[in-house]
């Protein structure tokens, strides 16, 4: 059994365990073997620019313009807490009390 990727529409895996091959279905559905290749393990769609890549999409049952997705992004970590603690300070109130605090000191 070859891997199928989620991305994949349920109707073109459909098609495809039943046609056995990434050829004989690009041949029956009507588009290059890279495009059902790629989608197929991948799930890297075509893309929608012209319309003959519309056209493309819409025999391999997919939305003929493609979804704006938001790209995920990894949740920023928690600063430290001193890191938080020297935010919040006023820093030139804190550099005037250091430099007062060691004027003395040689």
């Amino acid at each position: 059994m070859t891997y199928i990727h989620p991305n994949t529409p349920p109707k073109l895996a459909a098609r495809f365990k039943k046609a056995k091959s990434y050829h004989v279905l690009a041949e029956q559905i009507g588009v290059n073997v890279r495009y059902v290749f790629e989608l197929l393990t991948d799930g890297k769609e075509p893309n929608d620019t012209t319309p003959k890549l519309r056209e493309i999409r819409r025999k391999m049952f997919l939305s003929a313009r493609r979804k704006n997705r938001k790209a995920h992004r990894a949740k920023p970590k928690p600063m430290p807490a001193h890191r938080r603690w020297w935010d919040d300070q006023d820093k030139e109130n804190l550099i005037r009390e250091l430099y007062e605090i060691n004027k003395d000191k040689p």
